[in-house]
């Protein structure tokens, strides 16, 4: 089946990103809010105005630093105002953006970096410009490093390193030089022009940079926004990375598309206080970030007063009730309707408060397959979560638009863009906004891109006869297959774990292999709460996870999930990790997906020991620190079964 697109159109006042924000500047001038920034706990707002005027003023300067078209300029730093300044005047003065994830090891800069052959970097303070001060040396093309906060900064006297006010200042003189030449850059920029690079993620191997161009990014986000209107009146929270597209679909873009207000974070750790002082109408979250909110939840309901979880206990199987006819699109029955508006007043609008999303209009989940479980549950508290799809290469794909909800299917494909599936059913993609080939390496973009327009997304999915809406399954390297010839999907498997406010993350393993087996990695912060109060002693995460009894309370949500899946993908064994999977040791990439050929490798010794019959294996493996030293952790893993596995194998897990 192959869905049919329609047409969309852009003005030439519009069509680039430039163009946008001297249309909202000229709009709206000093008297509306653009942006706002938390510093020590208090909201700084920056007009419309001010916002012009520093991309203006820094993008002469990079102009008066030697910038010119088609040059690279590689941002680093977290979700704050000069990040979205630097990257707009870098477009405007016809530069790309190379965004960098804020956590990158500085190998991880380097490659991107020397492949992009970015001139300048901008980065945020002393930690960002060490990474860049250890690898130099090894910098080809890069000539400056620019950055903007100033604290830790103050002993550096490094040539190539210079402060964001600086580079104002040199932009204000370059105007005096050169009036108008602003404005009329920004006239000049064509909507294919590129915009911005973005890595990949890499699961497959070194990260590809695909080019997006300015009607890429504007013309996904513009269908993206028909299913849900925003203005200049509605807030956006910026915490997802800015690295990935996804941040752009749903954060500087409908900024400069729609006149929505930017609110950057104090920091990455108080985006759950922060959420909650800005109630964001639009907000998008990887599986991981959903699941995440999920388990609070979970665990502080757990923690708190005799009260609070005799409501819970009351009126949470009231809204989960709510939450399966709500996917199902069934209306609850008027008693029901009545006990829910009792659970409503008492614990869903307190849940809703306590995590932020009591104005969230368009929440939604993309990335990866979220279980029904997580959705059923926000549903059931009052929030109407949605799933979406897109990549960096494809732009956004499909959406739940409205009531037209459906749980297993990640919506119809949106307008413009048309969709089909081919013969081994891998999901095919032909949009007006795709993106425009891998930086430096073409040739891979003809490998992923036929003569007709046609993306090969390599995903796995179809297409529902009734509904038209796609149904995403996984990716097609990454769907499971038994020696016996059964396939499983292990994303399904996953997504259903980490429901579990004391499972973090999991690798399900079962390619080739008798039987379907998962490493596990707790969520040391909750269930190091769950030992206090059980008065359960351990001393590190090692410790605690190789409990005896934390693997009893791990068996518990493993056996849960067993229940939905058929009988032959069961997880019969499993292991919890004597540490948490970490991107810097290659475990995930940068959006936290599973890396799982690399996790297999590097645990190849602990799998090959749960399909052996072992009870246990001793490991010594080295550990990364985050300032760059490595360690070696030894202990026994122990390996247990699920109560499929009991039932399967001889003997007691």
């Amino acid at each position: 089946m192959e869905t049919k697109g329609k047409t969309l159109q852009m003005t030439p006042e519009e069509d680039t990103l430039p163009k946008l924000l001297r249309r909202n500047y000229e709009r709206w001038g000093d008297r509306v809010v653009a942006i706002r920034d938390k510093d020590f706990g208090i909201w700084q707002e920056y007009t419309w105005k001010y916002e012009y005027e520093q991309v203006k003023y820094f993008g002469l300067g990079l102009l008066s630093l030697g910038l010119k078209p088609g040059d690279r300029v590689a941002i680093l730093g977290d979700n704050e105002p000069e990040w979205y300044w630097a990257a707009f005047a870098t477009q405007a003065v016809h530069g790309i953006v190379v965004a960098l994830f804020t956590d990158a090891i500085p190998d991880e800069i380097e490659y991107i970096v020397n492949h992009s052959e970015a001139k300048f970097a901008v980065a945020r303070d002393q930690e960002q410009v060490d990474k860049f001060l250890r690898i130099w040396d090894k910098l080809s093309h890069t000539e400056r490093v620019i950055w903007w906060y100033w604290k830790g900064m103050g002993a550096y006297t490094e040539p190539f390193l210079m402060d964001w006010k600086k580079v104002i200042e040199m932009g204000r003189q370059y105007e005096e030089e050169h009036p108008g030449v602003f404005e009329q850059l920004i006239s000049e920029t064509k909507p294919d022009d590129l915009a911005n690079i973005y890595y990949t993620s890499g699961t497959t191997g070194l990260p590809k940079g695909a080019m997006c161009t300015h009607q890429a990014l504007i013309g996904s986000t513009r269908v993206t926004l028909d299913l849900v209107p925003i203005s200049e009146t509605d807030d956006i929270l910026c915490y997802l990375p800015p690295a990935w597209v996804g941040e752009s679909f749903f954060g500087f873009v409908p900024h400069l598309l729609n006149g929505a207000k930017l609110n950057c974070l104090e920091e990455p750790e108080t985006v759950h206080h922060d959420i909650r002082e800005v109630a964001p109408c639009l907000i998008l979250g990887g599986p991981r970030q959903w699941e995440g909110w999920v388990s609070m939840v979970r665990a502080k309901i757990d923690e708190a007063g005799i009260f609070e979880r005799l409501a819970y206990k009351a009126f949470m199987p009231i809204g989960l009730r709510v939450g399966k006819l709500s996917v199902a699109g069934k209306r609850p029955d008027p008693f029901l309707r009545f006990l829910y508006w009792i659970g409503d007043f008492i614990l869903f609008k307190p849940i809703r408060d306590y995590i932020g999303l009591t104005n969230a209009r368009f929440p939604a989940t993309a990335g990866s397959v979220l279980g029904p479980d997580t959705i059923e549950f926000f549903r059931g508290i009052g929030v109407e979560l949605k799933q979406v799809y897109g990549s960096t290469e494809g732009g956004m794909i499909s959406g739940h638009r409205g009531d037209d909800f459906k749980l297993e299917t990640v919506g119809p494909p949106l307008d413009v863009v048309q969709v089909r599936v081919a013969e081994d059913g891998e999901i095919l993609v032909r949009s007006p906004f795709p993106f425009s080939g891998f930086h430096k390496q073409m040739e891979l973009y003809k490998e992923v891109v036929d003569n007709d327009g046609w993306w090969y997304s390599g995903d796995a999915g179809h297409i529902e006869e009734e509904s038209g809406h796609l149904v995403y399954l996984d990716r097609k390297s990454e769907l499971g297959e038994l020696r016996t010839g059964v396939k499983y999907s292990p994303q399904y498997i996953e997504s259903r774990l980490r429901f579990s406010p004391y499972i973090k993350d999991s690798i399900i393993i079962g390619q080739d292999r008798d039987y379907v087996t998962a490493i596990v990695d707790i969520d040391f912060a909750n269930v190091g709460r769950w030992a206090e109060r059980r008065r359960v002693p351990y001393t590190t995460f090692t410790d605690l996870s190789q409990k005896l009894e934390v693997a009893q309370l791990v068996r518990e949500d493993i056996d849960r999930v067993n229940q939905f899946v058929p009988a032959d993908t069961r997880v019969m064994k499993f292991v919890c990790l004597h540490k948490e999977f970490d991107a810097d040791e290659g475990d995930l990439t940068r959006t936290r997906k599973l890396k799982r050929t690399s996790l297999e490798k590097r645990y190849h010794e602990l799998v090959d020991a749960m399909y052996s019959g072992s009870e246990e294996l001793f490991v010594e493996a080295p550990i990364t620190y985050q300032d760059g030293r490595v360690g070696t952790v030894r202990t026994h893993l122990r390996i247990w079964k699920s109560k499929a596995g009991e039932d399967t194998f001889t003997g007691g897990g």
